[in-house]
């Protein structure tokens, strides 16, 4: 190990004759340190110093140590999950200097799915260089944006077409009373710039009417991953980037809020269910469900908007983990081949179904 590294979200609580490591019940790391060398060990384990300057800087606070000692502690920490990695692997990465500055908490996030410290530059890679679309910028939309922007995605593209009202700032955050009477792309774009000038922010003033507009964006600008924050026109929305994302092989996930309760659902062609399967699945086994959907599809009966800030920022959690769980790939997404949904009147999260239908293209 060049630079030993103690992960820095770990507690580190010296008490009695033993060293706690980490907090959390079932994980904290309980060891014997009489002498509090180990301590004094991890808090030198700081990503600049190598092994021999840890040893240099504790041997006269204790006389009889040697290097040998010292190399043998951090080894057998290292073999702990989570406790201790090799600063180099970051610092000798393709990341700049910036890069690790600004997204060193992201990193120390992300390495709770690195037990060794190996990989999470590599998943801190991935998000940087996805390409991410989101559509529909209002409460959910402008939630994605900025959490999206935040975790480090460099490429971000907005649809919208409407303009900032009033009574959008309960919800949407990334506008102000300044931009009310503004496109919301403008506001937008002016937002997440001043957030990271760094940021590749491109947003398009269009009103998504077919698959195709949805289709010739993600081929255009190489597309990694779509989120569908608009709810409108219903069904329909879904329908088309489902078309548009099977086309073209791309992961995408919609969600919004829904009467006192959100939800989502994250599709990734050619392995899981998506949106068609649970039209195909209604029409199959509920005849009087798939009449209602029907009439929704034909004519609409859209609602006035009754979310929070706080729960278009809540679903967005849920939908940012599983994005980040396919885009890094140390795991796969959790709500695949099924509608996952959040009830704030009790709290319940429930999950439905959504298999697989046979009579769907959706696996070719």
């Amino acid at each position: 190990m060049k630079f030993p590294y103690f992960k820095k979200q770990l507690s580190l609580i010296p008490y009695g004759e033993k060293l706690s490591i980490g907090a959390t019940p079932d994980f904290a790391l309980e060891v014997t340190d009489q002498s509090g060398l180990v301590y004094d060990i991890l808090c030198n384990c700081n990503g600049r110093n190598t092994i021999e300057d840890i040893f240099n800087k504790l041997k006269y606070k204790y006389n009889e140590l040697d290097f040998e000692e010292v190399n043998d502690i951090i080894g057998r920490l290292s073999e702990y999950p989570i406790v201790l990695e090799d600063y180099a692997l970051t610092i000798e990465s393709s990341l700049t200097s910036r890069e690790i500055e600004r997204h060193s908490r992201t990193m120390n996030f992300l390495s709770n799915f690195d037990p060794f410290g190996k990989e999470k530059v590599n998943y801190m890679k991935r998000i940087i260089d996805s390409s991410v679309l989101i559509i529909g910028l209002g409460g959910v939309g402008s939630s994605l944006a900025m959490n999206l922007a935040a975790l480090g995605v460099q490429k971000l593209y907005g649809v919208d077409f409407d303009k900032v009202d009033l009574s959008n700032l309960n919800r949407q955050l990334l506008y102000s009373e300044a931009d009310v009477g503004s496109l919301k792309t403008e506001a937008a774009k002016k937002r997440l710039d001043m957030f990271d000038s760094s940021i590749q922010f491109n947003t398009f003033q269009l009103e998504i009417k077919c698959a195709e507009d949805v289709e010739k964006l993600i081929k255009q600008y190489n597309i990694d991953f779509v989120f569908c924050a608009a709810d409108q026109p219903s069904i329909w929305i879904y329908k088309w980037i489902n078309e548009a994302c099977h086309k073209t092989k791309t992961a995408w996930i919609y969600g919004g809020n829904s009467e006192a309760s959100s939800y989502f659902q994250t599709i990734i062609p050619g392995e899981t269910s998506c949106f068609n399967c649970r039209e195909l699945n209604l029409k199959q086994f509920s005849s009087e469900g798939y009449f209602k959907y029907s009439e929704v599809q034909k004519n609409g009966y859209a609602t006035q908007n009754n979310c929070l800030a706080a729960t278009s920022s809540c679903i967005t959690s849920f939908m940012i983990f599983d994005f980040i769980r396919y885009i890094t790939k140390f795991e796969s997404p959790r709500v695949i081949n099924q509608l996952f949904t959040l009830d704030y009147r009790d709290y319940k999260i429930s999950y439905l179904p959504v298999e697989k239908n046979q009579l769907c293209n959706c696996g070719e």
